[in-house]
């Protein structure tokens, strides 16, 4: 992942402990109240269900930083959490996970459909634009 590529989405984890942890590691301690660090910053977070949702932003190159080195960090992210939505608008990238039937908090089902609508839409014309060529 490019170091200056913007992400923001959302992760769900099974409980508040995990999600404390989970950004300990990262130099944000969520119980002091921290919300930053220098590639990534806690824009709001949730309790719904037992679960912890948070919404967030940053450098898509974050997760590298506690990521094991031999794995895909993307991957790695999504075996810490039970669901995800990782938006890249330069890229028109969006993933979304869930390891169980997961409503999000921050986004509709709807947005979604919408997003991914909107970059499949433009990844299409980016193809048909480079394939006039030949």
């Amino acid at each position: 992942m490019g170091v200056n590529l913007e992400v923001k989405g959302e992760l769900v984890f099974e409980s508040e402990e995990k999600c404390s942890e989970f950004f300990n590691r990262l130099g944000i301690d969520l119980r002091k109240g921290e919300k930053e660090s220098k590639d990534l910053k806690v824009v709001d977070i949730r309790e719904k269900d037992g679960r912890c949702h948070v919404r967030f932003e940053g450098r898509a190159n974050w997760p590298s930083k506690i990521s094991p080195p031999d794995e895909d960090p993307l991957n790695w992210l999504e075996s810490q959490v039970v669901a995800l939505i990782w938006d890249i608008e330069d890229l028109k990238s969006l993933e979304v996970f869930r390891a169980k039937d997961i409503k999000f908090e921050f986004y509709t089902e709807e947005e979604i459909d919408r997003k991914r609508d909107e970059y499949n839409k433009w990844w299409m014309e980016s193809a048909s634009n480079i394939t006039s060529l030949f």
